[in-house]
């Protein structure tokens, strides 16, 4: 990736590569993924709202759904890894100040309109890789906040298995294979200002955990 950032400066190349390292990682743990993803939309950009716990969800995300392959947002400090830093900006990927309230809210302004002229973000309102996996963790608003912004269709995502594989504080990799990735319903965010954050915020969250916990009790004795 490095190499494909110093030659191409558009990003194509990056993004191939990337990706291509996503489905390495993924082939070389032995991951099953079982993937629906028939509800995103293809006329239009959206905000894919997803779930956290585990490193491997990047990566998987991004395989599952490769045909709209998102920018991420990431801390800032990504940028400033050296032969990384420039790689990360060629993905398209954005970055935010977290240390800085005022720099963050210009990242969602700078996200926001990134998604307006075409590229689909995909976001984790849970902020951190959650270690209970029986339920989603609680989300911020500022992801929230991004989605009303943009004015475009928000599409729930949820990884389930991931935690089981790798979860937070682990680096040997768990006995179970199989990962699901399901893109739910696009739910509209026009209805709801920015001060009704809190409020869109709570609706999602609560449709998103229901089916989670679905998910979950169908799954999590598999292999």
């Amino acid at each position: 990736m490095p190499i494909a950032a110093a030659l191409d400066s558009t990003g194509k190349m990056v993004r191939y590569f990337g990706l291509f390292w996503c489905k390495s990682a993924r082939f070389c743990s032995q991951i099953r993924l079982i993937t629906d993803t028939d509800n995103i939309p293809t006329d239009t950009p959206v905000i894919f709202v997803a779930n956290h716990q585990s490193q491997f969800d990047i990566p998987l995300s991004s395989v599952a759904l490769e045909k709209a392959l998102p920018a991420f947002m990431a801390k800032k400090s990504l940028q400033s890894l050296p032969l990384l830093g420039r790689c990360f900006r060629l993905f398209g990927n954005i970055s935010v100040d977290r240390s800085n309230r005022r720099a963050a809210m210009e990242s969602l302004e700078t996200a926001a309109a990134t998604i307006r002229n075409g590229r689909s973000v995909i976001i984790f309102p849970e902020g951190t890789r959650q270690e209970q996996l029986e339920e989603l963790g609680e989300f911020k608003t500022g992801a929230i906040m991004l989605a009303l912004k943009a004015g475009v269709p928000i599409v729930p995502v949820l990884i389930e298995g991931t935690g089981d594989i790798l979860p937070k504080g682990r680096i040997s990799l768990g006995t179970r294979k199989n990962v699901y990735i399901t893109a739910l319903e696009p739910i509209s965010t026009k209805e709801y200002t920015v001060k009704q954050r809190n409020e869109f915020s709570d609706m999602l969250r609560e449709h998103m955990n229901q089916k989670y916990m679905e998910m979950r009790a169908c799954h999590k004795n598999q292999a």
